[in-house]
């Protein structure tokens, strides 16, 4: 096993701790992860950042700010009170 596969894996297993215990934002993980990636050599810079110029990504960037307004705003919360109501009135 070469020492960059020892790296990218060490990163991969601590990612997964943090995704799995939240106990960062997503975002803030995956970007920590990507400069970690940069920092070691793993990505150059190219590599690095060259996902944010794919649509998927701003389209995930884009949901994030709307959930977090619809959990601001309390649409979420209406909403969740709403489909309970009805599941409740049918069982």
């Amino acid at each position: 096993m070469t020492i960059e596969i020892a790296i990218v894996l060490v990163i991969l297993v601590a990612a997964i701790v943090f995704f799995v215990t939240e106990i960062l934002r997503v975002d803030l993980i995956a970007l920590i992860i990507m400069g970690l990636l940069m920092l070691t050599g793993i990505l150059n810079a190219e590599e690095g950042i060259s996902g944010f110029s794919n649509e998927a990504t701003v389209t995930i960037a884009a949901l994030y700010i709307l959930s977090e307004a619809w959990f601001k705003t309390g649409i979420v919360n209406y909403v969740g009170r709403i489909l309970t109501e009805n599941f409740e009135r049918k069982f």
